[in-house]
C-alpha cells in the first residue's frame, strides 16, 4: 500500500491523501473471480449477503493428549478435518453464516474446507495472510463454490470461541476480485 499526500491545510487548505493498493492487501475478501474467470465480482453480492451471524473456532494448534493446552504460539501448521470437527463440535454453523478461523497463521486442507463447505457457510474468514497456498486447492474449492474468503482478520482473540454478528463490507468497487474490508463482529 503507497500513501501520498496530494493536498495539504498549508498550500491547499485542506488534505487530500492518495491510496495507491492490491485488491488483497491488508485485511480484504476474495471473490470467486479471484480464481475464476467467470466467475462473481464482490459487487455482485447484495449488502445482506455480507451482514450475517457467524462462528468463530479456535483452531490454533493445541496439544493432540487431551491437555487443552495451547501449543507455540508460532505455529503455523495445517487445519485439518479432525481438528476443524473437534473445534466445531460445541457449536453450529448459522444458516449461510459466516465461520471464522482463529488460527495464529494455520492454512486449511481441502478435506477441511469441504467440512466448512457442507456445514453450510457461505463465509470463511481467516487471521492468516491466506486460507491456504499454491495450487490453492481451498480457494478453487470455496470460491467455486460461491463462498466467500475474508483474510488477515484481526482481533479474534478479542472476543474467543463462539457465535458472533459479523458485518463484513468491503470497499464498494466495480468488478473486483477482491476488495480491502471492514470486518466487524460482536456478540
Amino acid at each position: 500500500m503507497v500513501l501520498a499526500r496530494v493536498r495539504s491545510h498549508d498550500v491547499d487548505g485542506y488534505e487530500v491523501t492518495h491510496l495507491s493498493m492490491g485488491t488483497h492487501c491488508g485485511t480484504h475478501l476474495d471473490a470467486p473471480r479471484h480464481f475464476f474467470s467467470a466467475g462473481a465480482t464482490l459487487d455482485q453480492y447484495p449488502a445482506d449477503r455480507l451482514v450475517r451471524p457467524g462462528v468463530i473456532l479456535d483452531v490454533r494448534a493445541m496439544e493432540r493428549d487431551g491437555s487443552g493446552s495451547s501449543a507455540d504460539s508460532t505455529y503455523a501448521g495445517i487445519v485439518d478435518a479432525a481438528l476443524l470437527a473437534d473445534r466445531l463440535r460445541p457449536f453450529t454453523v448459522p444458516s449461510g453464516g459466516f465461520v471464522l478461523l482463529w488460527t495464529e497463521g494455520a492454512m486449511l486442507n481441502a478435506e477441511a474446507a469441504q467440512l466448512l463447505l457442507d456445514g453450510g457457510a457461505t463465509l470463511v474468514g481467516t487471521d492468516a495472510p491466506s486460507l491456504d497456498a499454491e495450487p490453492y486447492p481451498v480457494h478453487r474449492l470455496l470460491l467455486g463454490r460461491g463462498v466467500l474468503l475474508a483474510e488477515n482478520l484481526c482481533n479474534l482473540d478479542r472476543l474467543g470461541p463462539g457465535p458472533v454478528m459479523c458485518a463484513f463490507l468491503p470497499l464498494a468497487v466495480l468488478g473486483t476480485d477482491g476488495a480491502p474490508l471492514r470486518a466487524v463482529a460482536w456478540r
